[in-house]
């Protein structure tokens, strides 16, 4: 799917992408820093809001319309306070297996890069390792790069599946209403 995130990344070595060892200066960005802690207290607290759904679902919908009101505050928030300045507004073809993106300078083939990726407009932000599988020059200026995860968690599988159904979503009502 084509999409606009906000992305940055850094060529690591090998040992250190098999071995999720993430960048310092990944770690201390605020924005991942607080969307980390508040999808951590959503994977601690899903157990309670599934019982919680099994007796009300009236309360769970509640419940959900509140966390959807903290992403939402969380997200102007990060918006507010600016980007990295090495992260950069970029258009990607995006799947579960990997990226596609435009970069002005090439990257070895074979080559491994540790990805921030914060998808809009939430603002969730996924840490992960990529291959570059291809780099190759364009006509117009700057390369193709193609890039598949490797040892992509659960969780941002799961995310990134649930942001690409709601892309699909969204396109297929735009489609809908142009018609």
């Amino acid at each position: 799917m084509n999409d606009q995130v906000l992305l940055r990344y850094q060529p690591v070595d090998e040992s250190s992408a098999l071995a999720n060892r993430i960048p310092a200066a990944f770690k201390t960005d605020p924005g991942y820093c607080l969307m980390q802690e508040l999808q951590a207290i959503d994977r601690n607290h899903a157990v309670f809001l599934r019982a919680i759904a099994e007796q009300n679902r009236d309360l769970e919908a509640y419940l959900k319309g509140q966390d959807k009101k903290l992403e939402l505050i969380a997200a102007k928030i990060i918006e507010h306070e600016g980007t990295a300045p090495d992260q950069k507004k970029q258009r990607v073809s995006i799947s579960e297996g990997g990226l596609s993106i435009q970069s002005d300078s090439p990257l070895a083939n074979n080559g491994y890069l540790a990805l921030q990726i914060t998808l809009l407009p939430t603002h969730h932000t996924l840490m992960v390792f990529a291959k570059v599988i291809n780099c190759s020059a364009v006509s117009a200026g700057g390369y193709n790069i193609a890039l598949s995860f490797i040892h992509l968690k659960d969780s941002d599988r799961q995310q990134l599946a649930k942001h690409i159904m709601q892309l699909q979503l969204t396109q297929r009502r735009n489609k809908t209403s142009d018609d």
